[in-house]
Protein backbone atom coordinates (compact mmCIF):
# COMPACT_ATOMS: atom_id res chain seq x y z
CA UNK A 1 0.00 0.00 0.00
CA UNK A 2 1.54 3.25 -1.34
CA UNK A 3 1.10 6.77 0.50
CA UNK A 4 -1.23 7.97 -1.11
CA UNK A 5 -3.39 4.71 -0.40
CA UNK A 6 -2.46 4.94 3.38
CA UNK A 7 -3.82 8.19 3.53
CA UNK A 8 -6.99 7.61 1.31
CA UNK A 9 -7.72 4.86 4.16
CA UNK A 10 -7.10 7.09 7.21
CA UNK A 11 -8.93 10.51 5.65
CA UNK A 12 -12.09 8.08 5.40
CA UNK A 13 -11.98 7.72 9.01
CA UNK A 14 -10.38 10.49 10.57
CA UNK A 15 -10.52 14.69 9.72
CA UNK A 16 -7.12 15.57 8.01
CA UNK A 17 -5.96 16.90 5.19
CA UNK A 18 -3.83 15.96 2.71
CA UNK A 19 -1.30 18.08 3.85
CA UNK A 20 -1.58 17.74 6.81
CA UNK A 21 -0.74 14.20 6.78
CA UNK A 22 2.44 14.48 4.61
CA UNK A 23 4.28 16.37 7.29
CA UNK A 24 3.73 14.09 9.71
CA UNK A 25 5.05 11.79 6.90
CA UNK A 26 7.76 14.03 6.49
CA UNK A 27 8.75 14.77 10.28
CA UNK A 28 8.57 11.23 11.12
CA UNK A 29 11.21 10.67 7.87
CA UNK A 30 13.75 13.27 9.82
CA UNK A 31 12.95 11.41 12.80
CA UNK A 32 14.55 8.35 11.75
CA UNK A 33 17.16 10.19 9.54
CA UNK A 34 16.71 8.59 6.21
CA UNK A 35 16.28 4.85 7.88
CA UNK A 36 12.80 4.13 6.68
CA UNK A 37 11.03 5.04 3.61
CA UNK A 38 7.91 7.32 3.18
CA UNK A 39 5.81 4.43 3.22
CA UNK A 40 6.85 3.33 6.90
CA UNK A 41 6.49 6.34 7.98
CA UNK A 42 2.91 6.76 6.83
CA UNK A 43 2.81 2.99 8.62
CA UNK A 44 3.80 4.59 11.86
CA UNK A 45 2.05 8.16 11.20
CA UNK A 46 -1.63 5.65 10.21
CA UNK A 47 -0.47 3.94 13.44
CA UNK A 48 -0.02 6.92 15.77
CA UNK A 49 -3.62 8.19 14.44
CA UNK A 50 -5.34 4.99 15.54
CA UNK A 51 -6.07 3.74 12.32
CA UNK A 52 -4.55 0.03 11.98
CA UNK A 53 -4.15 0.06 7.73
CA UNK A 54 -2.98 -3.61 8.29
CA UNK A 55 -6.09 -4.68 9.34
CA UNK A 56 -8.07 -2.90 6.21
CA UNK A 57 -5.47 -4.21 3.76
CA UNK A 58 -5.98 -8.03 5.45
CA UNK A 59 -9.75 -7.81 4.34
CA UNK A 60 -9.52 -6.63 0.62
CA UNK A 61 -5.96 -8.39 0.07
CA UNK A 62 -5.82 -11.19 -1.87
CA UNK A 63 -4.30 -14.74 -0.38
CA UNK A 64 -2.24 -16.80 -2.01
CA UNK A 65 -4.89 -19.69 -1.64
CA UNK A 66 -7.31 -18.23 -3.84
CA UNK A 67 -4.56 -17.76 -6.77
CA UNK A 68 -5.77 -19.66 -9.85
CA UNK A 69 -4.14 -20.48 -13.12
CA UNK A 70 -5.30 -17.73 -15.87
CA UNK A 71 -5.49 -14.82 -13.57
CA UNK A 72 -3.81 -11.46 -14.73
CA UNK A 73 -2.77 -8.68 -12.90
CA UNK A 74 -2.12 -10.10 -9.38
CA UNK A 75 -1.64 -8.21 -6.52
CA UNK A 76 -0.67 -10.41 -3.10
CA UNK A 77 2.04 -10.25 -0.29
CA UNK A 78 4.08 -13.02 0.94
CA UNK A 79 7.18 -13.92 3.24
CA UNK A 80 9.87 -15.35 0.89
CA UNK A 81 10.60 -19.11 2.27
CA UNK A 82 12.78 -20.29 -0.23
CA UNK A 83 15.01 -18.59 -3.25
CA UNK A 84 16.94 -21.49 -5.56
CA UNK A 85 20.49 -20.70 -6.77
CA UNK A 86 20.54 -18.33 -10.20
CA UNK A 87 20.49 -20.62 -12.93
CA UNK A 88 22.32 -19.05 -16.46
CA UNK A 89 21.37 -20.83 -20.02
CA UNK A 90 22.31 -20.41 -23.15
CA UNK A 91 20.00 -18.52 -25.84
CA UNK A 92 19.72 -17.92 -29.76
CA UNK A 93 20.33 -14.01 -28.57
CA UNK A 94 23.30 -14.90 -25.78
CA UNK A 95 22.80 -15.45 -21.87
CA UNK A 96 19.97 -15.84 -20.01
CA UNK A 97 19.32 -16.14 -16.05
CA UNK A 98 16.27 -17.73 -14.16
CA UNK A 99 15.48 -18.15 -10.48
CA UNK A 100 12.67 -18.93 -9.02
CA UNK A 101 11.06 -17.55 -5.46
CA UNK A 102 8.78 -19.29 -3.17
CA UNK A 103 6.28 -17.02 -1.38
CA UNK A 104 3.98 -17.97 1.73
CA UNK A 105 1.03 -16.15 3.47
CA UNK A 106 -0.58 -17.69 6.46
CA UNK A 107 -2.77 -19.46 3.67
CA UNK A 108 -0.40 -21.21 1.13
CA UNK A 109 2.72 -20.96 -1.11
CA UNK A 110 3.53 -20.02 -4.56
CA UNK A 111 6.31 -20.22 -6.79
CA UNK A 112 7.25 -17.02 -8.62
CA UNK A 113 9.49 -16.60 -11.54
CA UNK A 114 12.37 -14.59 -12.37
CA UNK A 115 13.70 -14.16 -16.02
CA UNK A 116 17.19 -12.04 -16.90
CA UNK A 117 16.86 -8.70 -15.51
CA UNK A 118 14.10 -9.63 -12.96
CA UNK A 119 17.21 -11.87 -11.44
CA UNK A 120 19.33 -9.13 -10.29
CA UNK A 121 16.68 -8.17 -7.32
CA UNK A 122 17.88 -11.66 -6.12
CA UNK A 123 21.93 -11.04 -7.41
CA UNK A 124 22.14 -7.61 -5.64
CA UNK A 125 20.53 -8.75 -2.21
CA UNK A 126 17.77 -6.90 -2.62
CA UNK A 127 15.03 -9.31 -0.98
CA UNK A 128 16.26 -12.40 1.12
CA UNK A 129 14.75 -15.47 3.21
CA UNK A 130 12.25 -14.11 5.59
CA UNK A 131 11.36 -10.73 3.52
CA UNK A 132 7.82 -9.76 3.08
CA UNK A 133 7.62 -8.94 -0.27
CA UNK A 134 4.51 -7.43 -2.61
CA UNK A 135 4.19 -9.15 -6.13
CA UNK A 136 2.32 -6.36 -8.56
CA UNK A 137 0.95 -7.02 -11.71
CA UNK A 138 1.94 -10.66 -12.01
CA UNK A 139 0.32 -13.33 -13.79
CA UNK A 140 -0.71 -16.72 -13.35
CA UNK A 141 0.24 -19.63 -15.36
CA UNK A 142 -0.68 -23.74 -14.58
CA UNK A 143 2.35 -25.79 -14.07
CA UNK A 144 2.90 -29.53 -15.03
CA UNK A 145 1.14 -30.22 -11.91
CA UNK A 146 -2.15 -28.20 -12.58
CA UNK A 147 -1.05 -26.03 -9.73
CA UNK A 148 -0.72 -21.82 -10.62
CA UNK A 149 2.35 -19.99 -10.41
CA UNK A 150 3.33 -16.78 -11.02
CA UNK A 151 5.37 -14.98 -13.57
CA UNK A 152 6.20 -11.00 -13.60
CA UNK A 153 6.26 -10.76 -17.63
CA UNK A 154 6.85 -7.28 -19.09
CA UNK A 155 4.75 -4.92 -16.56
CA UNK A 156 5.28 -7.01 -13.10
CA UNK A 157 7.37 -6.16 -10.49
CA UNK A 158 8.50 -7.21 -6.98
CA UNK A 159 9.05 -5.35 -3.87
CA UNK A 160 10.39 -5.36 0.06
CA UNK A 161 7.74 -4.42 1.95
CA UNK A 162 6.63 -4.16 5.95
CA UNK A 163 3.64 -6.10 6.45
CA UNK A 164 2.18 -7.75 9.07
CA UNK A 165 2.37 -11.45 8.16
CA UNK A 166 3.65 -14.70 10.43
CA UNK A 167 7.04 -15.42 10.96
CA UNK A 168 8.98 -17.49 8.91
CA UNK A 169 9.19 -20.41 11.58
CA UNK A 170 5.61 -20.56 11.25
CA UNK A 171 5.29 -21.00 7.85
CA UNK A 172 6.47 -24.59 7.63
CA UNK A 173 3.38 -25.52 9.61
CA UNK A 174 1.22 -24.25 6.89
CA UNK A 175 3.51 -26.40 4.28
CA UNK A 176 3.70 -29.56 6.17
CA UNK A 177 2.11 -32.99 4.85
CA UNK A 178 0.28 -34.50 7.85
CA UNK A 179 -0.34 -38.69 8.02
CA UNK A 180 -3.81 -39.62 7.05
CA UNK A 181 -4.86 -43.05 5.23
CA UNK A 182 -6.38 -43.41 1.52
CA UNK A 183 -9.87 -43.46 3.17
CA UNK A 184 -9.68 -39.98 4.55
CA UNK A 185 -8.28 -37.98 1.46
CA UNK A 186 -9.35 -34.40 1.06
CA UNK A 187 -8.03 -31.82 -0.86
CA UNK A 188 -4.84 -30.35 0.24
CA UNK A 189 -1.30 -31.88 0.79
CA UNK A 190 -0.80 -35.09 2.73
CA UNK A 191 1.30 -37.58 3.52
CA UNK A 192 0.22 -41.80 3.10
CA UNK A 193 1.94 -44.80 3.78
CA UNK A 194 1.00 -47.41 0.83
CA UNK A 195 1.92 -50.00 -1.52
CA UNK A 196 2.57 -49.22 -5.49
CA UNK A 197 0.31 -51.95 -7.14
CA UNK A 198 0.48 -50.74 -10.62
CA UNK A 199 2.01 -48.76 -12.80
CA UNK A 200 0.30 -47.56 -16.12
CA UNK A 201 2.48 -48.31 -18.93
CA UNK A 202 3.03 -45.34 -21.09
CA UNK A 203 5.91 -43.63 -23.00
CA UNK A 204 7.07 -42.30 -19.19
CA UNK A 205 8.90 -39.06 -21.02
CA UNK A 206 7.47 -35.41 -22.11
CA UNK A 207 8.64 -32.58 -23.29
CA UNK A 208 10.00 -29.63 -21.59
CA UNK A 209 11.72 -25.84 -22.84
CA UNK A 210 15.47 -26.75 -21.60
CA UNK A 211 15.47 -22.72 -20.45
CA UNK A 212 12.41 -22.55 -18.31
CA UNK A 213 10.68 -25.87 -18.19
CA UNK A 214 7.51 -25.33 -19.15
CA UNK A 215 6.19 -28.15 -20.96
CA UNK A 216 6.40 -27.64 -24.73
CA UNK A 217 3.79 -27.95 -27.47
CA UNK A 218 4.82 -29.60 -30.54
CA UNK A 219 8.52 -28.03 -29.66
CA UNK A 220 7.09 -24.90 -29.22
CA UNK A 221 7.97 -22.83 -25.56
CA UNK A 222 5.39 -20.29 -24.75
CA UNK A 223 8.18 -18.12 -23.44
CA UNK A 224 10.88 -19.14 -25.57
CA UNK A 225 9.49 -20.15 -28.51
CA UNK A 226 11.26 -22.80 -30.92
CA UNK A 227 13.60 -24.89 -28.44
CA UNK A 228 15.67 -27.91 -28.54
CA UNK A 229 13.44 -30.25 -26.16
CA UNK A 230 14.28 -31.43 -22.90
CA UNK A 231 12.94 -34.97 -21.70
CA UNK A 232 11.53 -35.11 -18.32
CA UNK A 233 10.53 -38.16 -16.84
CA UNK A 234 6.64 -38.73 -15.30
CA UNK A 235 5.30 -42.56 -13.93
CA UNK A 236 1.86 -43.25 -13.20
CA UNK A 237 0.85 -45.66 -10.33
CA UNK A 238 -2.07 -47.04 -8.21
CA UNK A 239 -1.23 -46.74 -4.40
CA UNK A 240 -2.92 -49.17 -1.97
CA UNK A 241 -3.13 -49.07 1.80
CA UNK A 242 -5.36 -51.44 2.79
CA UNK A 243 -8.12 -48.57 3.31
CA UNK A 244 -8.12 -47.49 -0.47
CA UNK A 245 -6.35 -46.86 -3.87
CA UNK A 246 -5.45 -43.78 -5.31
CA UNK A 247 -3.47 -42.68 -8.76
CA UNK A 248 0.12 -41.44 -7.75
CA UNK A 249 2.01 -39.35 -10.50
CA UNK A 250 5.37 -38.56 -9.85
CA UNK A 251 7.20 -35.73 -12.18
CA UNK A 252 11.19 -34.84 -13.09
CA UNK A 253 13.01 -35.58 -10.15
CA UNK A 254 10.53 -37.11 -7.82
CA UNK A 255 10.29 -39.65 -10.51
CA UNK A 256 13.69 -40.07 -11.06
CA UNK A 257 14.11 -40.29 -7.16
CA UNK A 258 11.22 -43.58 -6.90
CA UNK A 259 13.23 -45.42 -10.07
CA UNK A 260 16.84 -44.99 -9.00
CA UNK A 261 17.29 -43.59 -12.75
CA UNK A 262 17.35 -40.61 -14.97
CA UNK A 263 15.05 -39.51 -17.57
CA UNK A 264 18.32 -39.70 -19.97
CA UNK A 265 18.67 -42.84 -18.67
CA UNK A 266 15.44 -44.05 -19.95
CA UNK A 267 15.24 -42.12 -22.85
CA UNK A 268 18.01 -44.96 -24.39
CA UNK A 269 15.71 -47.39 -23.60
CA UNK A 270 13.04 -48.56 -26.40
CA UNK A 271 9.53 -47.81 -25.69
CA UNK A 272 8.90 -51.59 -25.13
CA UNK A 273 11.58 -52.10 -22.40
CA UNK A 274 11.03 -49.06 -20.13
CA UNK A 275 8.02 -49.71 -19.06
CA UNK A 276 9.57 -53.88 -18.31
CA UNK A 277 12.49 -52.08 -16.28
CA UNK A 278 10.15 -49.13 -14.18
CA UNK A 279 8.07 -51.58 -13.23
CA UNK A 280 10.14 -54.34 -12.00
CA UNK A 281 11.62 -51.32 -9.83
CA UNK A 282 8.73 -50.42 -8.15
CA UNK A 283 5.67 -52.68 -8.40
CA UNK A 284 4.95 -53.99 -4.94
CA UNK A 285 7.28 -51.30 -2.95
CA UNK A 286 5.96 -49.58 -0.15
CA UNK A 287 7.30 -45.96 1.13
CA UNK A 288 5.65 -42.73 2.95
CA UNK A 289 4.54 -40.58 -0.12
CA UNK A 290 3.76 -36.94 0.19
CA UNK A 291 1.89 -34.84 -1.73
CA UNK A 292 -0.92 -33.09 -2.85
CA UNK A 293 -4.36 -34.00 -3.42
CA UNK A 294 -6.50 -32.68 -6.20
CA UNK A 295 -9.57 -33.96 -8.18
CA UNK A 296 -9.03 -34.95 -11.64
CA UNK A 297 -11.26 -32.89 -13.87
CA UNK A 298 -11.47 -36.11 -16.27
CA UNK A 299 -12.69 -39.11 -13.70
CA UNK A 300 -13.86 -36.92 -10.73
CA UNK A 301 -11.67 -38.72 -8.35
CA UNK A 302 -8.62 -37.97 -5.58
CA UNK A 303 -5.14 -37.93 -7.52
CA UNK A 304 -1.62 -37.11 -5.50
CA UNK A 305 0.82 -35.28 -7.29
CA UNK A 306 3.72 -36.67 -5.45
CA UNK A 307 6.25 -34.00 -4.38
CA UNK A 308 8.46 -36.45 -2.24
CA UNK A 309 8.84 -39.74 -1.55
CA UNK A 310 10.83 -41.61 2.01
CA UNK A 311 11.84 -45.35 2.39
CA UNK A 312 10.03 -46.97 5.37
CA UNK A 313 11.73 -46.81 8.37
CA UNK A 314 10.44 -49.52 10.06
CA UNK A 315 11.15 -48.20 13.66
CA UNK A 316 9.79 -44.66 13.09
CA UNK A 317 6.42 -46.40 11.63
CA UNK A 318 6.74 -48.17 15.18
CA UNK A 319 6.92 -45.30 17.25
CA UNK A 320 4.04 -43.91 15.34
CA UNK A 321 1.84 -46.94 16.08
CA UNK A 322 2.19 -47.44 19.76
CA UNK A 323 1.86 -43.33 20.16
CA UNK A 324 -1.57 -43.51 18.47
CA UNK A 325 -2.30 -46.39 21.04
CA UNK A 326 -0.93 -44.33 23.78
CA UNK A 327 1.54 -46.35 24.85
CA UNK A 328 4.98 -45.10 25.68
CA UNK A 329 7.74 -45.90 23.42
Amino acid sequence: MDVKKIFDEISKKINITEDEFMAKVKKKCEKFSGLITEEGAAYLVAKELGIDTFEAENKRRLQIKNIVPGMKNLNFVGRIIKITPVNEFKTSDGKGKVANLYIADETDYIRVTLWNDQVKIVEDGLIKVGDVVQVINGISRENIFGEPEISLGKYGTIKAISFDLPPLEQLPKILSYPRTSINKLKEGNFEIRAHIVHVFNGNFLFEVCPQCENALQNGFCATHGNVEPKPCLVISCILDDGTGIIRAVFFREVAEKLITANSSEISRLEKEKRYEFINGKIIGKEMIFLGSIKINKISNKFEMVVKDIKDLNVLEESKKIFKKMGVEW
